[in-house]
This record gives C-alpha cells, sequence and structure tokens, in this order.
C-alpha cells in the first residue's frame, strides 16, 4: 500500500521531531523545514503526525479500502 506523507511548511517550525521518531527515515530537514525525500519508504504508522505540535505533517492512505462486494458482505453480518 502507498502512503502519501506530505509537510505544510506554512506550519512546520523545523523542530525536527518527525526525523527522530521515523523510523523508515522519510524526511530530512531543508532549508529550515522538514522534508519528505524518501516517500516510498513509509510504512504509514502515524508517529509523525502524533509528534508533530505544528500539525504540519499529514499521512493519506492509511485507512483499509474494500471492494463494493467486500463491504456488501460485512453489512449483511455487522
Amino acid at each position: 500500500m502507498a502512503f502519501k506523507t506530505r509537510v505544510d511548511n506554512e506550519k512546520c517550525s523545523g523542530c525536527e521531531e518527525c526525523l527522530e521518531v521515523c523510523t523508515a527515515e522519510v524526511f530530512e530537514i531543508r532549508a529550515g523545514k522538514a522534508a519528505v525525500v524518501r516517500p516510498d519508504d513509509c510504512v504509514g504508522c502515524e508517529s509523525c503526525i502524533e509528534i508533530c505540535k505544528e500539525e504540519a505533517v499529514t499521512i493519506d492512505g492509511t485507512r483499509v479500502e474494500m471492494s463494493d462486494t467486500c463491504l456488501s458482505l460485512l453489512k449483511d453480518i455487522l
């Protein structure tokens, strides 16, 4: 599954907390701000989101997507 990790440079303070918490080394500091440099390495754990006080980091694609068939089967049993 691919995750889309982004940093809002308007909000980022360059504190480097996301770099320290990211075990996949997705981020680097560039021009004093966090930058996503290895987006394909993101595992979607959301640790960077939790640690960011400025709410500058977002990750899309962390939710499981189900087919219409799967959804209809779950609807019948739930």
